[in-house]
């Protein structure tokens, strides 16, 4: 007994955190993307998160400051960001 009350409680505890990601994009609001950093390009000055709500990428343009806190970026940030000129343009990456 004790067994399965415990195993319910894990796969419920699992439940709750998983489905964090999900509910944060929509949560954090406008002008903000929630995600893990997938690839920086310094050159371009650009970096992309893997969106956790929808999953697909989005691509920021950032300065060269920014670019650095992307690279050193672990796990899931939020990206405020505003929309210029067709492009996303970030000002700030919150870890």
């Amino acid at each position: 007994m004790k067994k399965h009350v415990f195993s319910s409680m894990v796969v419920a505890g699992l439940a709750i955190f998983s489905a964090t990601p999900v509910l944060a994009c929509s949560a954090a609001g406008p002008g903000k993307h929630v995600g893990q950093v997938s690839a920086v390009d310094a050159k371009a000055g650009t970096f992309t998160i893997m969106d956790a709500e929808t999953g697909k990428p989005i691509v920021f343009a950032a300065s060269s400051g920014l670019i650095k806190d992307a690279l050193q970026a672990r796990g899931s940030v939020m990206v405020s960001y505003e929309k210029a000129d067709g492009k996303l343009k970030a000002q700030d990456i919150h870890f």
